[in-house]
């Protein structure tokens, strides 16, 4: 006599399907991490040299939070 429970099955079935569709909605928050981490540097540089660094500080500030984030959410793209 089993003592398994007719609501671990669905259970399990659930977390399956979860884990799936965080699979699927992963790959585009990998693929948008993966490309602003490697075109915001250029857009950094871009704007250091025409010096509109220097008068919105706030802008470097949240390219550079951007850049993080981006390599964070897109270190594994691709693997």
């Amino acid at each position: 006599m089993s003592s398994a429970s007719p609501f671990e099955t669905d259970s399990i079935a659930s977390r399956q399907v979860g884990a799936q569709s965080l699979r699927v909605l992963g790959l585009p928050a990998k693929f948008a991490g993966f490309w602003t981490a490697v075109l915001s540097p250029f857009v950094l540089l871009g704007l250091i040299a025409s010096g509109t660094v220097q008068q919105s500080p706030l802008l470097l500030a949240g390219l550079l939070l951007a850049n993080l984030v981006g390599l964070v959410l897109g270190r594994n793209y691709k693997r």
